[in-house]
This record gives structure tokens, C-alpha cells and sequence, in this order.
């Protein structure tokens, strides 16, 4: 595994041995395209951290021109595997999180629909995951559900940071997952799956009609 890193000294000590660790940043172009040689799969989980409030330009910076610099660094590099992206549930439905999420972090839900038309008119295989609502819980302590829906971000869905990194390993791979956009949340009442079996289902976008922009 390899981590893209702007302090690949702090990044090595949280991470372990287990990763190769390197320097890089996605507001620099020039820094990409050494850590995205040879790789099999890309996952972009990248945004300006929450929390506190960070102006628009930084948001676009990080989570729209960091988008474009690195789809261009993969080209250059000749990619030809899976780019899985993570976003938010929620980007093309309006709500009030929605709303409060733009003002506080520079129109962040806006910015992070563009990238995801970016990636899906860029040419390269993909999957764009929308999460809902991230917590740091263990995994696996609730059922996880898949959808292709265009639903609203509100304060009643969640999911645990580590189920969520789980899909988007599993979606690196999974035949289902190719040319895909689906929301993942916990659920109430569903039984626990498998991930191959939670992306049996999926459809490719180019199917499933018109998408809202």
C-alpha cells in the first residue's frame, strides 16, 4: 500500500510499517506523479479537515484542482485500474446539512459534485462512493447498506469510518463496481453481508439514466 503524504514522517508513525509512505501534495502537480507509478488502483478519500472553518479557495484547492491534478498524474503515468473515489451522500440532493456544510467549509458538497463529474468524464474505470454521516466505531457492529439512490444528507444516517474503508477496498476489484456511483450508510434492519455480495447489485452509471449535475 502506498500513502500520498504532505509529512510522510507523521503519516509513517501513525501508519506503521505496512505502508510506504510518500511525499506529496495534491495542490502541487509536479509532487504526483512519482507516488502514482505502477499502482493497481488509486482511492481518493482527500478533503480539507472538518471541524473548524476553511474558505472556499482552500476547498477548491484540495477537493476539486487535487482531483483534476491527480486524474492528469495517472494518465501521465499511464493508470489503467480502478480510481475509487469517497464522497458524501447528499451532492445532488439539497438539505439542511447540505447547506450548513457549504457555508462552514467553503461550499465543500458543491465542489465535491464536480469532482465526481470530473472523474466520470475523465475516461478511466471508477467508482464514486457517497458516505453518509462518518463515525469512528469499530467495524462491523452494524449491518451496512448499499444503494444507487439520490438521497439527502440528514443527522439520521451514519456509518463508522472502517466499514466505509472497507467498501472502498472492496470496490476496488468487485466487477460490479466498474463505471458506478452508490451510497453506503448503516442500516436498521438489514442482515450483515459480505461486501461482494452488498455490490452484487450494482448497475453502471451509463444505465441508469440521466444524472443530475
Amino acid at each position: 500500500m502506498r500513502v500520498l503524504a504532505r509529512d510522510p514522517a507523521a503519516a509513517a508513525k501513525r501508519l506503521g510499517s505496512g505502508a510506504e509512505v510518500v511525499k506529496g501534495d495534491l495542490t502541487q502537480p509536479d509532487t504526483l506523479p512519482a507516488a502514482l507509478r505502477n499502482v493497481r488502483h488509486i482511492i481518493f478519500t482527500a478533503g480539507v479537515r472538518s471541524g473548524r472553518f476553511v474558505g472556499e479557495r482552500t476547498v477548491r484547492a484540495t477537493e476539486y484542482e487535487g482531483m483534476l491534478h491527480t486524474l492528469e498524474a495517472a494518465r501521465s503515468e499511464g493508470f489503467r485500474g480502478r480510481f475509487v473515489y469517497m464522497t458524501t451522500i447528499g451532492v445532488t440532493q439539497s438539505s439542511l446539512l447540505v447547506t450548513c456544510l457549504n457555508l462552514w467549509k467553503g461550499n465543500t458538497v458543491r465542489w465535491r459534485r464536480r469532482a465526481e463529474n470530473a472523474l466520470r468524464e475523465c475516461g478511466l474505470d471508477y467508482s464514486v462512493v457517497r458516505a453518509a454521516i462518518l463515525l469512528n466505531r469499530p467495524p462491523g457492529t452494524r449491518p451496512v447498506r448499499v444503494s444507487q439512490e439520490e438521497s439527502r444528507l440528514t443527522f439520521r444516517e451514519f456509518i463508522a469510518r472502517a466499514d466505509v474503508a472497507a467498501g472502498l477496498v472492496a470496490a476496488m476489484d468487485h466487477p460490479s463496481g466498474s463505471r458506478t456511483t452508490f451510497e453506503i450508510r448503516w442500516d436498521r434492519q438489514a442482515e450483515t453481508l459480505p461486501w461482494c455480495a452488498l455490490l452484487d447489485h450494482l448497475k453502471p452509471d451509463s444505465t441508469r439514466g440521466p444524472r443530475a449535475v
